[in-house]
């Protein structure tokens, strides 16, 4: 019997994720189970159970390291970008150097299916991309910038799906968000427009009327 060699708590803990994230890429969501990370790693059942009580666990785990580390990227994008066009385009770049089953993860993470495990991990992940974009959005009302921000997250996302599947080259998809990007200020402005046009139709309308019927008065 081949002896498991000594790994210290936290490197044992990531070997599991590394094996989780192998599972994810291979074979979906569907695919991750306790016994199939412990065949993975290398390890018994018992020594996953130890790390992680249960699936819910080990998929909050999971997807909580994998949103931290693009939430480092996509800071270190913001803070050398200059306004939210480079931003955006920077972020992209990240996203597209990250392993295709970091990226599956956070496709899972903003569009995936409404798992109870994941929903505190999107929670969180949502509110640090909002915290950190909104405030850069040329544009006062915050529903509309928000609607349009998650738009552009999901676009730019499934660029990334596109070049994964060979479908778009990097160069291409990297161009396209740039170009999402870029059109962005223009759509928040012109959005806003139309926000303030709606508003203010029932004012005037209502004025009309008041007119009318004093003229007929």
């Amino acid at each position: 019997m081949v002896k498991r060699p000594y790994l210290r708590t936290d490197d044992r803990r990531q070997q599991l994720l590394e094996a989780t994230s192998r599972l994810l890429a291979r074979n979906g969501l569907l695919g991750i189970t306790m016994v199939a990370v412990a065949a993975e790693a290398g390890v018994s059942r018992r020594l996953v159970y130890d790390h992680f009580t249960d699936l819910t666990s080990l998929f909050e785990a999971f997807f909580e390291d994998r949103a931290n580390r693009s939430l480092v990227a996509i800071d270190r994008a913001i803070l050398t970008g200059e306004g939210p066009a480079s931003g955006v385009a920077g972020s992209y770049a990240e996203l597209l150097a990250m392993p295709i089953e970091d990226q599956q993860a956070i496709r899972l993470l903003v569009a995936g299916p409404g798992l109870p495990a994941l929903e505190s991990v999107r929670a969180r992940f949502r509110e640090h991309i909002e915290q950190r974009w909104l405030p850069r959005l040329p544009v006062a009302d915050t529903e509309m910038a928000r609607a349009l921000l998650w738009t552009l997250v999901s676009g730019v996302l499934g660029l990334a799906e596109l070049v994964e599947r060979g479908d778009l080259s990097k160069t291409a998809a990297l161009e396209l968000a740039k170009s999402l990007a870029m059109s962005m200020p223009a759509a928040l402005a012109a959005a806003s427009a139309e926000l303030e046009t709606a508003s203010s139709a029932p004012s005037s309308a209502a004025s009309s009327a008041a007119r009318r019927l004093n003229t007929s008065t």
